[in-house]
């Protein structure tokens, strides 16, 4: 693996482990502060929730039954997905965390929690995922550009 195919520990961390070290973080710096919410929805945030895990677990179930690497920063990549949600996007698993974000910030209200599903949807978008398209596009070559050609990289 040369210096430009290494993962930095931002690709390193999990995106599940952002999310929730990003609501940890805000709910934290939130907490003391005590102000008040600017967008709240219960129910709005539920569903959104709900959503988010249902798509990222389509998604991560489709990736074991094709064997696939989870981690983006895999040496080897053995399967191309493009079926089951990857049909509709080339990220779905970071799609439905990205919309588990928006539910908790509907949940929650708080202006630092609407930071969440921005900060994950930018460290997502600009540096985990061109990583892993990198190291995607090294694996397969042709067949990775044609499904980048063909599937938008989020819906």
């Amino acid at each position: 693996m040369n210096d430009a195919s290494k993962p930095s520990l931002i690709v390193r961390i999990p995106t599940p482990i952002w999310l929730f070290l990003l609501i940890v973080i805000a709910l934290l710096v939130d907490w003391p502060l005590q102000l008040p919410p600017m967008l709240r929805s219960r129910p709005a945030g539920v569903a959104l929730v709900l959503l988010g895990i249902a798509w990222s677990g389509w998604a991560r179930l489709t990736f074991c039954r094709s064997s696939a690497e989870i981690y983006p920063w895999s040496e080897q990549h053995s399967a191309l997905v493009a079926r089951g949600a990857f049909r509709f996007g080339r990220n779905p698993m970071y799609l439905g965390l990205n919309v588990v974000a928006m539910g908790a910030a509907l949940l929650a209200g708080t202006w630092l929690m609407w930071l969440v599903p921005f900060v994950l949807f930018s460290l997502d978008n600009f540096i985990i995922i061109p990583f892993e398209e990198r190291s995607m596009e090294r694996a397969f070559g042709d067949g990775f550009r044609d499904y980048q050609s063909r599937v938008r990289r989020w819906l």
